[in-house]
């Protein structure tokens, strides 16, 4: 009889074969028996498997290739084969040295807890997710959801109990095409269990994408860049944590929403000041879904200026900006 793993870490990857380098680098000398590597590998060449074949001495490696189907449905369906007493997706991200050995030996001795916070790091600064200074329990759901925010739909922060994951996945079909089915299980998973730790770390290291490559990654379609952050993070962060909310004090959920909504527009009027987004039908559907949020009308005031006006005082407040911090360091 197969002996069950203590956690599966199951890798997303589609067209990324330098960074599954990467990461497989990262933790190849990490895994121990307890631990199994799932990867789906959704790419439409062969650049990945052949990278994934060079570390198949590692025997809980174990690789799956098939026809892209985008994020959400590689989450449900690695979710669904896992076998780990406990699952952790992974993205472009690191993790960091002994962090595996941590993780395994956390979960050893809290196997009651639902949801384990894995904290991260911005690569190459000090900057952490959640600036706590040990790692403890948090004091009940509402803290967590207040301290991770948009946070908590960053696939590589998840650690969850796997059956509490997969008795999720019937509902979390409806939100196929969100790009955000991860925050889906990852509620769930919260509102179905009473105990949450958070893990120090930083455990992850994260490779955020630069506003060059954002600018480069963005879709080009008869002549209209199409950025879909303000939508997975603005409206499908607000329909899915709107979902919760009976679980979490109104306070909290209030909070959460606001923060979200206030970064997401300014990325909107950023993006478009700075001509590589179109706000075109974003900034509407920001207004409908936030109308009851105060800063909704400071969003109105500035959505409503002329595009050459937004861009002067976008101008004008990098030049302050940055003259205050180069004057700081002089």
């Amino acid at each position: 009889m197969p002996i069950t793993p203590d956690l599966s870490i199951c890798i997303l990857v589609y067209n990324q074969p330098e960074d599954v380098e990467r990461l497989l680098d990262s933790i190849s000398s990490q895994i121990s028996d307890g631990v199994e590597i799932i990867i789906r590998d959704d790419s439409t060449n062969n650049e990945t498997e052949d990278i994934v074949g060079r570390y198949s001495h590692i025997s809980q490696l174990i690789y799956h290739r098939g026809e892209k189907q985008g994020i959400d449905k590689t989450i449900i369906y690695l979710t669904s084969i896992a076998r780990g007493r406990f699952i952790w997706w992974m993205g472009d991200d690191d993790i960091a040295s002994g962090s595996i050995a941590e993780v395994v030996s956390v979960i050893d001795k809290y196997p009651d807890v639902g949801f384990f916070w894995a904290n991260y790091s911005i690569k190459d600064t000090s900057i952490v997710a959640i600036n706590l200074p040990n790692s403890r329990f948090f004091a009940d759901r509402d803290e967590l959801l207040l301290m991770s925010g948009t946070g908590l739909g960053f696939i590589s922060a998840s650690i969850m109990r796997r059956d509490l994951a997969a008795s999720s996945l019937a509902g979390a079909d409806k939100y196929v095409g969100t790009t955000f089915v991860n925050l889906y299980i990852a509620l769930s998973v919260i509102t179905n269990s009473d105990r949450y730790y958070y893990l120090r770390g930083p455990v992850v290291i994260c490779h955020p994408a630069g506003s060059d490559e954002i600018k480069s990654i963005t879709v080009k379609s008869g002549g209209v860049i199409e950025n879909r952050a303000f939508e997975v993070f603005g409206v499908n962060f607000y329909n899915i944590v709107s979902h919760f909310a009976r679980y979490f004090r109104a306070g909290t959920i209030r909070k959460v929403l606001k923060k979200s909504f206030g970064q997401t527009w300014r990325g909107v009027l950023v993006g478009w000041a700075g001509g590589w987004d179109t706000p075109k039908g974003k900034r509407l559907e920001l207004l409908r879904v936030f109308h009851g949020y105060p800063e909704a009308w400071v969003a109105f005031v500035l959505f409503c200026m002329p595009s050459w006006l937004n861009k002067f005082m976008y101008s004008a407040y990098r030049a302050i900006k940055y003259k205050t911090i180069s004057g700081r360091h002089a």
